[in-house]
């Protein structure tokens, strides 16, 4: 770590097997507009094994940098040890794959002027490319679109908008509120979990699209899948913590499908409940028709992922 005086921001990276992208996003945070005396840089590495945590300790830079290492408990866990760790009035996490544009942690900072109990949400634009495999075309042009649509929507962000990769509070708030609940382990919604209780605190959220990074989504369709089920699994831990949630997130939407696509979801899972390798048979048919890039394929992704959350859902409560 290098020593400086207290810094102003603290910025919380929590990773797991990532290091390129570490390295990737180190390089991004050396090129901040804001001075390097004012933020610190705090590395969380949730159990990797793949140089991480000695890429982090070799690293030269000119702001105070520390690397945290833990057995694997999951995102929630990973973000409370750094911001236990934080000693900036503001807190700032990035996910892994994240690329900070040079003025992100100024953008920030300059929103919580004067607005204490605030939470500043920036723009994660999905970076695509015309080589970019069809699953992150398919991610990718689906997350930037409801960008554009957050962006548009001025103050008035749901449940559902939220994200805690990009995204700024003030250290004592989040304290006084509490951090991520640790009892989520894998995938998904510990962040609608924090937001919920931020909320009930009267912490407003606003959207910046000065305060921007480029994400650098690289998951295959199998890994997809994996979150999904997890997410489904987590929904139902989110449920039963915050019953008054349910009606705002993907739980309630059971019904909101075609009668036709119900029928044949509903086919699946009972399968699946059958024949354990309905999951796997399911990803491997997806992955073959990758390969062939039908015109059906976003159909088919949207279809089988929704299974996949619903499998999750399933699984939790069962």
């Amino acid at each position: 770590m290098n020593s400086i005086a207290k810094p102003l921001v603290s910025v919380i990276v929590p990773t797991y097997e990532r290091v390129a992208s570490v390295e990737r996003l180190l390089n991004a945070l050396n090129r901040q507009s804001m001075p390097a005396k004012n933020y610190e840089v705090i590395v969380v590495v949730d159990g990797s094994n793949d140089g991480t945590l000695e890429l982090v300790g070799r690293s030269q830079v000119p702001f105070s940098l520390t690397t945290i290492g833990q057995e694997n408990k999951g995102r929630a866990a990973a973000c409370n040890r750094g911001i236990k760790s934080a000693q900036g009035d503001l807190v700032i996490l990035l996910d892994d794959d994240m690329e900070p544009s040079p003025q992100l942690l100024e953008a920030h900072w300059s929103y919580h002027q004067g607005h204490p109990r605030l939470g500043v949400l920036g723009a994660v634009p999905i970076c695509l490319e015309p080589s970019s495999p069809p699953v992150l075309q398919f991610v990718g042009n689906k997350f930037n679109q409801h960008l554009d649509k957050v962006s548009h929507s001025g103050s008035l962000l749901s449940l559902r908008d939220f994200y805690s990769g990009n995204f700024s509070i003030e250290r004592k708030v989040i304290n006084e509120v509490g951090l991520f609940d640790e009892r989520f382990t894998v995938y998904g919604n510990e962040d609608l979990e924090l937001f919920w209780r931020l909320q009930q605190a009267g912490v407003r959220l606003v959207f910046s699209v000065e305060a921007s990074v480029t994400q650098h989504y690289d998951k295959t369709y199998a890994s997809l899948a994996k979150d999904n089920i997890d997410k489904g699994k987590t929904s139902i831990l989110l449920a039963r913590l915050h019953p008054e949630v349910i009606s705002d997130i993907k739980l309630s939407t059971y019904q909101q499908e075609s009668l036709k696509w119900r029928l044949f979801r509903e086919s699946l899972l009972g399968l699946s409940r059958i024949w354990k390798s309905v999951p796997q048979l399911v990803i491997r048919f997806v992955s073959w028709m990758e390969k062939r890039r039908p015109a059906l394929l976003p159909t088919l992704y949207r279809f089988t992922l929704d299974y996949f959350y619903w499998l999750g859902v399933r699984q939790a409560g069962s």
